[in-house]
């Protein structure tokens, strides 16, 4: 019944340890090898995915960036890619620097942050390039941008994520990464959209795929999907968008999800 399966990274396949744990790996092979294509489906980019995923058996294309890009797992080179608007840009800089948010400019050869953003040094392990923080990410303009990220107080950026969604409505995809990030990317852009691009790549029917994930742009994800599953840890917004709930991150929810909502049930 199941031929891909589809993961959100930070929140759901890591702990919070940000780890696979050893049965997380266990029950990702065993998928693998009954037949089940596997896509992390991350706002992180391609570099990142790889260096959090050591071991994983990744078998297909992967969706980084939240689906502004699909990956090919063998180099990383895109084999879709919507960028933001360049009309856009600006605006949407200056619509995060009226709200006191911290701006952050992913380009394809790096990332960059306004000084003083908070994490930004931790975002990314080696090998993935580090975020450069700069005095001003609008003067990176008009350079090609994948995706534009703001950062804030947990407390107030659900209601801040309602302003900038209503602000920008038709024109970008706005969508909470975590419990600090806003993202702002091209309106055709979200994890669900690009997991119906690979499903069309290969011929399988949204029936035929099971997604797991715990925050905001995994909800049309695991909507699209034949069976969506939220984790423990998730928000209720993402509960009630899914079909069945696991464990948290830190009960090994994506490994028990997998031996009994999945491998049960993978078409040979």
């Amino acid at each position: 019944m199941y031929r891909l399966l589809a993961l959100d990274l930070d929140g759901t396949l890591l702990n919070p340890k940000r780890v696979i744990t050893p049965r997380t790996h266990e029950a990702l092979r065993r998928a693998v090898e009954a037949g089940v294509t596997l896509v992390i489906a991350t706002g992180q980019t391609f570099p990142a995915l790889l260096s959090l995923c050591p071991g994983v058996p990744l078998n297909g294309p992967q969706i980084v960036y939240n689906g502004a890009i699909i990956a090919d797992v063998a180099d990383g080179s895109p084999l879709y890619e919507q960028l933001v608007p360049d009309e856009y840009i600006l605006p949407t800089l200056g619509a995060l620097q009226e709200q006191d948010v911290f701006r952050v400019y992913h380009t394809h050869e790096r990332v960059f942050a306004d000084t003083g953003t908070p994490g930004a040094r931790n975002w990314y392990l080696p090998p993935a390039p580090t975020a450069v923080e700069v005095p001003d990410v609008a003067e990176l303009y008009p350079q090609p941008c994948i995706k534009l990220v703001g950062v804030c107080d947990p407390t107030e950026l659900a209601r801040k994520r309602v302003y900038f969604e209503e602000l920008f409505a038709s024109q970008l995809y706005v969508t909470q990464a975590a419990s600090d990030l806003i993202e702002f990317l091209h309106p055709a852009v979200s994890k669900g959209r690009a997991l119906l691009k690979i499903a069309s790549m290969l011929g399988i029917s949204s029936n035929e795929i099971a997604a797991i994930g715990d925050n905001h742009n995994d909800i049309d994800m695991l909507r699209f999907a034949g069976l969506g599953i939220a984790m423990g840890n998730a928000s209720e917004e993402v509960k009630a968008a899914a079909h069945h709930v696991t464990r948290s991150n830190a009960e090994d929810g994506v490994a028990l999800a997998i031996e009994e909502q999945i491998l049960p049930f993978i078409a040979m």
